[in-house]
């Protein structure tokens, strides 16, 4: 799952000066705002809601939520048009994937059990390979049409919806043994 979250986001934002720039005619300016506008959006939000929302929903559904908010936003990227819309959807982007990661590593880490080092492991794997992957994709499609690497992450991450409804609740056995023997 990490994997569908950290490749959708390295080709959203390896290819986003160049897709604004190609697209919109944007200046450097204007990417540096809506990075860094984007950026402080989704850490402010970040911090104010993710844990409200874990109580109110649990992992699998925030993740599920985030998926389908990322979806929607990046497939939105290819149809917006006028420079505040780009700006709202690339802020909003942003909430998407910032709540998403800290749900997947929480939900991992509840299922883990006894092996949460060797799921960190995996997660940090899985994240590097998406970073590493995600550009490569993204820059071949986008030497077709610049429309396509947004194209793609939208499908990655529908995917990704698709997995979560298969998803169950962690038994809190597992998470409570952990807790005691860490105790211990």
């Amino acid at each position: 799952m990490i994997f569908i979250a950290s490749f959708s986001l390295a080709a959203f934002e390896s290819f986003f000066s160049l897709f604004v720039d190609h697209k919109f005619q944007f200046k450097p300016s204007d990417i540096a705002i809506t990075i860094t506008g984007g950026a402080i959006f989704g850490a402010v939000s970040q911090d104010i809601l993710f844990d409200r929302l874990i109580r109110i929903w649990g992992e699998i559904k925030l993740i599920r939520y985030s998926l389908i908010l990322s979806a929607l936003l990046v497939f939105l990227m290819t149809v917006v048009h006028s420079y505040f819309s780009i700006l709202l959807v690339t802020f909003i982007v942003f909430v998407g994937f910032d709540l998403f990661r800290p749900a997947v590593t929480s939900y991992l880490s509840n299922i883990a059990g006894n092996e949460q080092g060797f799921v960190g492991g995996m997660n940090s794997m899985f994240t590097s390979l998406a970073n590493i992957s995600g550009p490569i994709l993204g820059g071949i499609l986008f030497d077709i049409d610049i429309n396509y690497p947004y194209y793609l992450a939208t499908v990655i991450l529908a995917l990704g919806i698709v997995i979560t409804l298969f998803w169950k609740k962690p038994a809190n056995n597992s998470s409570n043994e952990v807790r005691a023997n860490v105790a211990n």
